[in-house]
């Protein structure tokens, strides 16, 4: 008998413990926030394609480290952005993806281009 009240101790504990924890996590949890970076180099943009996730908030670092391209703004013509890129500062671009697709990033002069993919 003292097992078994036992037994029912440790799992009412076990249950309380998920209460107050929120309960069992998924086993791949969504990330709250994409982060990545984009890098413009004499190559040009260093990598050209990305994956990011449907829905969920992106941000998009592009550190220009070169005066040598024609790479002075970054246009994401899908999400409305324009920003300028000096040269030797990082800038952050913030958006969220809310559709699938293919999506174009380029520079101001639209002869760089490089593809953000959403799945």
């Amino acid at each position: 008998m003292k097992t078994f009240t036992f037994q029912i101790s440790v799992a009412f504990a076990v249950m309380f413990a998920v209460l107050l924890t929120g309960g069992v996590q998924e086993a791949v949890a969504k990330p709250k926030v994409q982060t990545t970076t984009i890098k413009i180099t004499t190559r040009g943009y260093e990598p050209t394609k990305l994956k990011f996730r449907k829905g969920i908030p992106t941000r998009v670092t592009f550190p220009r480290t070169t005066d040598a391209t024609c790479v002075k703004e970054i246009v994401l013509p899908d999400f409305n952005i324009r920003r300028a890129l000096p040269l030797n500062q990082p800038v952050t671009v913030e958006f969220t993806p809310n559709k699938r697709g293919t999506f174009t990033f380029v520079c101001g002069m639209n002869m760089m281009r490089g593809q953000l993919i959403v799945q």
